[in-house]
């Protein structure tokens, strides 16, 4: 574009204050210490409860999560197919599901539906902690688990995502994401730091029966709390053409398409080499099963430092900001995957969960910053899809790799690729292919 203008607002179409459809406002710049400040959105109390319920839920999580893949190992003796298997039939489901539970979430109670799922995570944890008190786990029943799992998390991310959106006034939008993602990656800290202690003094079937009690007191939090949503009421047609409605307002709204098309490369390139974090600390670093906790946590801080820098900026996140993270992300993975030190790896894998989480936390703020409330379910299924969805056929041609020729050339041939794609999108970029960066919104009416 030229002459300084940037496109409508997608707050425009809900009716919110700003310019009329069609009409061009100056680009200016955030300004006022306000927005500036990167923790604003723990002023708004809807979102403290909400994040104070994700956060239980988080670390539980990550306990249930830690535990499910080491004693996958513990059976298999450290297999990489079925780690890769286990890692692939949790996430599937959302490439299944999250463009159903998009639309679900574009049409009821978003809180009822965050109830709803995380009633039925407690029910599916507590039955494998039951399994595994009675001895009777395998790798098919793990697997088992892990889908049935991935399949409540397929129906619960999209009015997860929106739901943070619905919490906020739309100039703390930015700021909520951001410290949304880097809670997550604190329960990716804390999680696994208490998960090993579990493990060590009650075995796994009590780490299940602890996740099941965080949902529970995450359904206790989640009550009280009251969601601004603007869901459509006059929007009719099927599941499947409220579905293409999506994919049409996606087309319609860029650059989302290009901001889902590097996430899913990312996603298959990049994201899944955690699946292989057991294989690098026994096989390539020469630690114990257990040790590869110590990577998930040196991960996870990176990850939270990237997800705060986010919250950090003074203007929204572009597809150029996300593609130099994902090019910086191929540059660290592939030393990673070439290194036989163990400081040095902790300290590649935690650059490599700044940039992982720094390029997620962009994509996601830039998304929900171009939709229209109305679409936001459809348009975070869609991102469910691109981030977890497509995370399965990287785990699997990973674990295929790995086994073949060893985890560090499988990760070494995704880094690369990464780093190729982010070249790419850069290059288009600076081509002014993906137009000006998008503008920060209004604050819609509370």
């Amino acid at each position: 574009m030229s002459d300084g203008l940037i496109p409508p607002l997608a707050e425009d179409e809900a009716g919110l204050p700003g310019p009329s459809i069609g009409e061009s406002i100056p680009h200016e710049p955030l300004i006022g210490r306000e927005r500036r400040r990167p923790f604003r959105a723990f002023n708004n109390h809807e979102f403290r409860l909400l994040f104070a319920a994700y956060a239980i839920g988080d670390i539980g999580f990550w306990i249930s999560h830690i535990s499910l893949q080491s004693e996958m190992s513990r059976i298999t003796h450290t297999s990489s197919l079925w780690l890769g298997i286990l890692f692939f039939t949790t996430f599937i489901p959302m490439l299944l599901f999250a463009p159903i539970a998009g639309v679900i979430a574009d049409r009821v109670d978003r809180k009822k539906m965050l109830i709803t799922t995380r009633g039925a995570v407690g029910l599916i944890a507590t039955a494998l902690g039951l399994v595994v008190f009675a001895n009777l786990e395998s790798p098919e029943v793990l697997v088992i688990f892990g889908f049935l799992m991935g399949t409540m998390f397929a129906f619960m991310a999209p009015a997860q995502q929106a739901a943070t959106a619905n919490s906020v006034p739309t100039s703390d939008l930015t700021s909520a994401i951001s410290i949304q993602s880097a809670g997550n990656n604190l329960a990716r800290i804390g999680g696994p730091g208490l998960a090993v202690p579990i493990l060590v003094l009650w075995g796994p079937g009590w780490a299940f029966i602890i996740y099941a009690i965080s949902n529970l007191l995450m359904l206790l939090t989640l009550l009280p709390i009251h969601l601004s949503s603007h869901l459509s009421t006059s929007e009719t047609g099927s599941t499947w053409h409220r579905w293409k409605q999506g994919l049409i307002y996606a087309r319609s709204r860029p650059p989302a398409v290009a901001a889902l098309v590097l996430m899913g490369i990312f996603s298959i390139f990049g994201a899944a080499h955690v699946a292989l974090l057991p294989v690098f600390s026994t096989d390539v670093l020469g630690h114990s099963r257990d040790d590869f906790t110590i990577l998930v946590i040196a991960s996870g801080v990176g990850a939270v430092v990237g997800a705060l820098a986010t919250g950090f900026r003074r203007t929204t996140p572009t597809l150029g900001t996300a593609s130099r993270w994902v090019a910086g992300f191929g540059v660290t993975g592939i030393m990673f995957a070439f290194s036989t030190t163990w400081d040095l790896s902790i300290f590649l894998i935690a650059m490599m969960g700044f940039c992982y989480f720094s390029v997620t936390t962009s994509l996601n703020t830039l998304l929900q910053h171009i939709s229209d409330d109305e679409k936001r379910g459809r348009i975070m299924g869609l991102f469910a899809v691109a981030w977890a969805g497509l995370i399965p056929f990287g785990g699997i041609w990973m674990g295929a790799v790995a086994s073949a020729a060893g985890a560090p050339l499988a990760l070494g041939i995704g880094a690369g690729v990464c780093l190729t794609c982010a070249g790419f999108f850069i290059l288009r970029e600076r081509s002014g292919v993906y137009g000006e960066s998008v503008p920060p919104l209004t604050d819609p009416p509370r």
